[in-house]
């Protein structure tokens, strides 16, 4: 019981890491191409991040199990292969889901197969790590990676037509549909998740100076 209740919680700080406090968007800066390229729609954002789950839990799976197997100057090649394995029948899925979505996500979708997110937990983290723990940072960081992308999203469509997921609700509004002002509602975002971890490291010193 007390095994279990470990691991539920090591599973859980892993998961808030990738999600919020080591956020692979906001944080790392990875992926960022996509996000600020694609992102204009709320509908586009929640493509784009049911596309980087479906690719990347079940490379990063495969990764843990034969990672570790393979010589180290193998890897990098190896991962990319499994994500392009995997991005294949994950367009699949996302196009039963949300029809046209690739169409509309444009080469952004190609570029999953090499995302830099992606690509950082199934070579990087995958291959060391127990199942569970891929499965944890994986789900946090397909979050993360959601989290960045639907907010970004979210404020453009706002912005540019006064409605979400393709509906008009107001004159359209120009700028927000360039790469630039992604960039900027990033920057914004980044802002808020360091002071957030700023607050966490002041509370820790302060209960440690305790």
């Amino acid at each position: 019981m007390r095994d279990k209740r470990f691991i539920r919680r090591a599973a859980g700080t892993i998961f808030a890491n990738g999600f919020l406090f080591r956020n692979p968007v906001v944080i790392g800066a990875l992926g960022m191409y996509q996000v600020v390229s694609a992102c204009y729609s709320l509908k586009n954002a929640a493509a784009l991040s049911l596309l980087f789950l479906l690719t990347a839990m079940p490379a990063g799976l495969v990764m843990c199990l034969i990672g570790m197997a393979l010589p180290d100057w193998s890897r990098p090649g190896a991962a990319l292969a499994v994500s392009a394995l995997f991005y294949i029948p994950a367009v699949y899925i996302l196009e039963a889901v949300l029809p046209g979505a690739a169409g509309s996500l444009g080469f952004a979708a190609a570029l999953m197969v090499c995302n830099s997110a992606v690509y950082s937990r199934v070579e990087e983290y995958a291959p060391s790590h127990v199942a569970a723990a891929v499965v944890a940072d994986i789900a946090g960081n397909s979050a993360g990676f959601a989290a960045a992308a639907c907010v970004t999203a979210a404020v453009r469509e706002l912005w540019l037509s006064g409605g979400l997921w393709g509906r008009q609700a107001g004159d359209a509004a120009g700028g927000f549909s360039y790469p630039f002002a992604g960039f900027m509602i990033l920057g914004i975002l980044a802002a808020l998740v360091q002071w957030i971890n700023s607050r966490r490291r002041e509370k820790y010193a302060e209960k440690k100076g305790r």
